[in-house]
């Protein structure tokens, strides 16, 4: 007969088991099961409530401008360039990471000339006045499309015809718009953050999942990275915002394999020389979405010959070429 052993012998079995090498690679095994599961996307659906007059809209910018306290640098709060009436279009600039909406203003400026109504609305936690802030390091990726639908539903009652432009984290922002967002005609990503460049693909969800599930980490730009930007840009950053921009990526990386783009036009804007985004993801969402809609994506790319920095658009920036590119985005905006 087998004779079981007994409790001193079971707790001698364990003992011997639960060695530092054993719990080292459990903790490592479950660790990565952990990091590897997929995270939920299903909350980062549209809630859109769309203005339904230009009162309405003038007065949802009002309170979202109010979110623009003291702590917020006084050239960064959210902007509006109206006509003081509804026009044919209006068009939504989306800044970038780090930044705020002075990185539109000469564009913005530009296209109110034009006849356009312009919204500027400054992103979730950023343009704050301390340059050093961790504020980023606090963001949901709920916070990021809520605001991206909050800003559709003010212009829906702008202007006839909505048209969305966004760079970079905007980029990000305004790709989830061009998934959800029916009521937007045109939408224009430049470089839209969906992964790290430098990152295989492989690694990409590891990577974003670990940014999301551990503490925030603040990585201070080097002194001379530092010098070059912008009084109003930060000069440290919020490893967990990359996760959340990610995150957001990843959920219209998935919905664009189910169903077609909800904008009625989609321009996807690249830049060669680009070192900061991961191209390889934004050119498999635009295959994603040409398989559907082919006629309604326009992929267009700057040459690495053009010399162009990941933010092209602030003329502020030292490499900066406005006069080059800004004519040929309001071509395609208005095309």
């Amino acid at each position: 007969m087998m004779k079981h052993p007994n409790p001193e012998q079971r707790s001698g079995l364990f003992a011997r088991m639960l060695t530092p090498r054993t719990i080292s690679l459990a903790v490592l095994f479950g660790t990565a099961a952990v990091l590897a599961m997929p995270p939920r996307t299903g909350h980062l659906r549209t809630r859109g409530r769309p203005s339904t007059s230009y009162a309405e809209a003038c007065e949802r910018f009002v309170a979202l401008a109010a979110l623009d306290g003291p702590e917020v640098n006084a050239q960064c709060g959210s902007r509006l360039l109206d006509h003081g009436a509804p026009t044919e279009s209006v068009v939504v600039l989306l800044h970038g990471m780090t930044s705020c909406p002075v990185q539109f203003n000469v564009f913005g400026e530009q296209l109110h000339q034009r006849g356009h109504t312009v919204l500027i609305p400054r992103l979730p936690r950023n343009g704050m006045a301390d340059r050093r802030t961790a504020e980023l390091g606090r963001l949901q990726p709920a916070e990021l499309v809520a605001f991206g639908d909050e800003v559709v539903d003010i212009a829906c009652g702008l202007g006839k015809r909505v048209i969305v432009l966004g760079l970079s984290a905007g980029g990000t922002v305004a790709a989830w718009i061009a998934q959800e967002r029916s009521e937007v005609a045109r939408t224009m990503m430049i470089a839209p953050f969906l992964g790290i460049s430098t990152l295989p693909l492989l690694r990409q969800a590891v990577i974003r999942n670990t940014l999301l599930r551990i503490p925030n980490i603040m990585v201070d730009d080097k002194p001379e990275e530092a010098a070059r930007k912008p009084e109003y840009n930060y000069i440290r950053k919020a490893l967990r915002s990359f996760g959340v921009m990610m995150l957001v990526g990843e959920y219209v990386l998935r919905e664009s394999r189910r169903r077609p783009p909800a904008s009625g036009e989609v321009i996807v804007v690249t830049n060669d020389a680009d070192t900061v985004v991961n191209r390889q993801l934004i050119d498999q969402l635009t295959r994603n979405w040409q398989a559907d809609a082919h006629q309604r994506v326009i992929p267009f790319s700057f040459s690495a010959d053009d010399n162009l920095a990941h933010d092209m658009i602030d003329p502020h920036q030292p490499t900066a070429r406005i006069d080059y590119v800004y004519p040929l985005l309001t071509q395609y905006l208005e095309a």
